[in-house]
């Protein structure tokens, strides 16, 4: 009896390293075959030092302020105004365009209130900012950009403020359109263009009074 207990314990540890080694080896990579490696994770292009040159790239809104009132009863098609930038402007961590700079449109459309209740009407845009170098970068307002503060107005007294999204203004029952000195909205980039990057604290391009005209 004591030969066949010592037999069986023999057996199961001859049986035991074959049942738990049931992990298949690994099949041996064929000659001449490249492993491959790890993918990188993508790295940030470095800002671009002042006096290189930066790609403003199209579709970046950018805060800007009205340099004086417009509106469908003091204004005719058109006339220019100026805005000024609200912030510095970066791209991709390089300063394109100071806080202040300025920047220039003109009214497209102007219908002034009538009789019979007629609301006036009034379409602008803002076509281009001036980087302090002269270089001017392509703007448009247009669609849910175009978010200035506006006014209706009866017989040149304000009546009521409120906001409007899309570039047409129409106002009703009798009162004309008014956007006001100091109204923010945003600009959108329209292309991209190399432009030059500069130092922060840069001064900004002045406003040029020969490019605001009133009719």
């Amino acid at each position: 009896m004591r030969v066949q207990f010592l037999a069986a314990l023999l057996i199961a540890g001859l049986a035991a390293p074959a049942l738990a080694d049931t992990t298949p080896s690994p099949l041996p990579t064929p000659a001449g075959a490249v492993s491959p490696e790890p993918s990188a994770a993508p790295v940030a292009a470095p800002p671009v030092a002042p006096g290189g040159r930066i790609t403003v790239p199209s579709a970046d809104l950018i805060s800007v302020e009205m340099q004086q009132d417009i509106g469908s009863r003091i204004s005719s098609e058109g006339d220019t105004f100026a805005v000024v930038t609200l912030q510095d402007y970066y791209v991709r961590g390089s300063l394109v365009l100071p806080k202040g700079s300025p920047g220039y449109g003109v009214i497209t459309h102007i219908k002034r209130a009538g009789s019979f209740h007629a609301g006036g009407e009034m379409t602008f845009t803002v076509k281009r900012l001036i980087a302090p170098d002269g270089t001017e970068i392509a703007v448009e307002t247009n669609g849910a950009t175009a978010d200035a503060d506006k006014q209706t107005e009866q017989n040149g007294n304000a009546f009521g403020q409120y906001l409007l999204w899309g570039v047409g203004m129409f106002a009703k029952r009798g009162n004309d359109m008014l956007v006001k000195k100091g109204a923010t909205f945003h600009v959108s980039t329209v292309q991209n263009k190399d432009v030059p990057v500069i130092g922060y604290g840069t001064a900004p391009a002045t406003i040029n009074a020969a490019l605001v005209k009133h009719q």
